[in-house]
């Protein structure tokens, strides 16, 4: 290749800088990381994720009650 003056497009690094303001919005801490409650339903803390079962996708959704740790959950079938 470098007696025929070739180069391969891969060679150079093609960096693109890459914006992500997700983690930048002004949410408040309302928790102040205070994970032992006194209260019933007080807080309530969830997680959403998919996962593949069977060659189909769904939404799993856990839901924590920080007084007691009890977990509720919701679970979808996408498609």
């Amino acid at each position: 290749m470098k007696e025929n003056g070739l180069v391969s497009k891969y060679t150079i690094a093609q960096f693109k800088p890459h914006v992500n303001k997700s983690n930048e919005s002004d949410v408040k801490n309302e928790l102040n990381r205070e994970f032992n409650q006194q209260e019933q339903l007080a807080v309530v803390v969830s997680d959403l994720t998919n996962v593949r079962v069977e060659k189909r996708w769904h939404y799993i959704c856990l839901f924590v009650d920080l007084y007691n740790r009890e977990i509720g959950m919701l679970f979808s079938k996408v498609f």
